[in-house]
């Protein structure tokens, strides 16, 4: 199917949930309530990308947890510089997906699309 027309047939409410689906836990709330395959599949992405973006902050935390004790004076400012440079990248990267969803493409996040597509 064109992208083309396929932008053209979204409804209001399909494109909300488009916007939804990268919004952290607003994804479930767009895979259960998206009606087309586009906009699930987006939710299944933007899931998928919340989820690894929790794990990633999560295992951030715990090296800052241990690292704090020991070797901070060392290594927190580098600390402090991975985590806004990825913070920034993150953010950027929902927003990519967002402007491409609103465009009627499937923007396909590299591991993250092919398992969206594999559910």
């Amino acid at each position: 199917m064109d992208d083309r027309h396929l932008a053209q047939e979204l409804s209001d409410q399909d494109r909300l949930l488009l916007v939804f689906s990268y919004l952290g836990p607003l994804a479930l709330f767009a895979l259960v309530a998206g009606r087309k395959e586009f906009v699930k599949w987006h939710a299944r992405q933007g899931a998928l990308l919340s989820l690894a973006v929790a794990v990633l902050w999560i295992g951030a935390r715990g090296a800052y947890l241990l690292v704090r004790a020991k070797l901070w004076p060392l290594l927190g400012g580098l600390f402090w510089v991975a985590a806004a440079a990825t913070g920034l990248g993150v953010a950027l990267l929902i927003f990519l997906c967002i402007v491409r969803a609103l465009e009627g493409e499937r923007f396909k996040v590299p591991l993250l699309g092919d398992l969206a597509d594999a559910l």
